[in-house]
């Protein structure tokens, strides 16, 4: 312990002989071997962590961003979705369903004979499938003026069913009157194919 005073007390003598000049050059010396181990033992060490943080950051900023983008665009796809099941409802409950098409086609042909047209053919045709869906036609002869087929076609289309005339045909009957037509038509209505048909192959026989 002596020595060691003694040791302290001799430094200190011999920085007290020192000049001016060399006492700021120790302290200089002192300093920046202080600083740089401080900067290098503690501040770089933290430097390193705030390149590390601010990298991790960045990246998990841009993976939030593409999932705010990506949750975006689910969200809209739902509403696209959510709006076509409607509109398809919608459409559904348009066509008959296989039970209501007997009647339906039925009161077509009532249709035509409330209004004053004359009903000479009734006949139901082979029922055509397509990929989602099938046409059920029925071919239809009437007689009658002009006004009152003007009334059975504006009968059909207010029907709460999807229903269409096609092939409309007229000609006059000269034996019963310039005034009255022979009408030829085909009425088609729709049903939905719970199961769709499947396509045949390129070059496949039938």
């Amino acid at each position: 312990m002596r020595k060691d005073l003694l040791s302290a007390s001799a430094l200190l003598e011999k920085m007290a002989g020192l000049t001016a000049a060399r006492k700021f050059l120790l302290f200089a010396a002192t300093f920046f071997f202080l600083g740089g181990g401080f900067y290098f033992f503690l501040y770089q060490n933290q430097a390193d962590e705030i390149v590390k943080l601010e990298k991790s950051i960045a990246d998990q900023e841009k993976r939030l961003s593409t999932l705010k983008h990506a949750a975006a665009r689910v969200d809209a796809m739902h509403k696209e979705l959510a709006a076509s099941e409607e509109e398809f409802g919608r459409l559904l409950a348009l066509l008959p369903d296989q039970k209501e098409i007997p009647g339906l086609l039925e009161s077509v042909s009532h249709l035509g004979s409330k209004v004053g047209l004359e009903n000479i053919l009734f006949q139901p045709q082979p029922e055509l499938p397509h990929e989602f869906y099938a046409t059920i036609p029925v071919r239809l002869d009437l007689v009658g003026s002009f006004s009152e087929l003007g009334l059975f076609l504006d009968s059909v289309s207010r029907l709460d069913r999807i229903l269409k005339v096609e092939s409309l045909n007229m000609a006059r009957q000269k034996e019963k009157g310039a005034s009255r037509l022979q009408v030829g038509c085909t009425v088609v209505t729709y049903r939905f194919l719970d199961k769709p048909v499947e396509k045949s192959a390129p070059g496949k026989k039938k």
